[in-house]
């Protein structure tokens, strides 16, 4: 299986990619949310970049963001009840066309290759 090797520049690119697409849809979030494993390091620089607090758990109003929607399993647990009341914005750097959660905003499609990013070990 082939690798793909993100850098710290992608992820920064990544990171002005969602605050111009917020921007661009008047979202102002009320926090950011990312699953520990693979959304902590994209939670805490955009909390950073945008003035909003990194929050412990999914809030009304907040974006949710995750590095991959491969299978989408993490994801699904925001969309399930969606309501007008609880949508999330979602992002992720990476969407793979089988996921069973397509976020509002992603930058690159994923193939079959294994993403590996600059804050985890390559084996």
């Amino acid at each position: 299986m082939a690798k793909v090797y993100v850098s710290w520049k992608d992820i920064e690119n990544y990171v002005d990619a969602v605050v111009e697409d917020l921007n661009k849809r008047g979202i102002k979030p009320t926090g950011i949310y990312g699953p520990p494993r693979g959304g902590l390091v994209f939670a805490t620089m955009l909390s950073y970049r945008l003035g909003v607090p990194l929050l412990l758990n999914a809030a009304k109003g907040c974006i949710i963001v995750d590095d991959i929607a491969d299978s989408g399993r993490t994801l699904l647990h925001f969309t399930e009840n969606d309501t007008q009341f609880n949508k999330y914005y979602i992002t992720t750097m990476y969407y793979h066309e089988r996921s069973v959660v397509k976020p509002d905003f992603y930058l690159f499609e994923k193939n079959n290759d294994w993403i590996v990013f600059p804050y985890e070990y390559d084996e």
